[in-house]
């Protein structure tokens, strides 16, 4: 059975204190793609994808300005973790479960799905979706413990 990251940006890779990191190093917040990631969150996130294998699908609403392919490119020339497989339908920001729904009946495959997001409102997604949320903190994004809860969820899966 195939892993499958459902994945955030803002507040998820793209946070406050990554971007102080970034002013003070490079003098620079964005780069081509936009904001840049913290570099915490994106370890983190390789530990994930690492231990787990999944493939990353994106359900951050930077998908409606770059689109599948443009994602990709990101990836390859921030030289990212993982690999990008799709993108969430563009159905409804607010209601980012239905979208999620959406890809995983289009994928029409047996898979173990994880969420993570940093969004407080969990009626953005659907009640059955909740098991498989990790919220985090905006602030951090994805840290040690939301790695370890994470590789943890994917290990109960098989």
């Amino acid at each position: 059975m195939k892993n499958i990251l459902f994945l955030d940006f803002d507040g998820v890779l793209v946070t406050d204190r990554g971007q102080k990191y970034h002013l003070e190093t490079n003098g620079t917040l964005r780069d081509d793609h936009g904001a840049l990631f913290d570099p915490e969150c994106v370890k983190c996130l390789k530990e994930i994808i690492d231990a787990t294998d999944a493939d990353i699908v994106i359900s951050s609403t930077w998908k409606m300005e770059m689109g599948l392919d443009g994602i990709r490119q990101m990836w390859s020339d921030r030289n990212l973790p993982g690999k990008v497989i799709g993108v969430t339908p563009d159905i409804d920001p607010i209601h980012r479960g239905d979208e999620i729904a959406a890809w995983l009946t289009s994928y029409g495959e047996d898979c173990c799905f994880a969420i993570i997001d940093d969004t407080p409102f969990t009626d953005f997604f659907r009640k059955e979706q909740l098991p498989y949320l990790f919220k985090v903190d905006e602030r951090i994004g994805i840290d040690e413990n939301s790695a370890k809860r994470v590789i943890a969820h994917y290990s109960e899966c098989k």
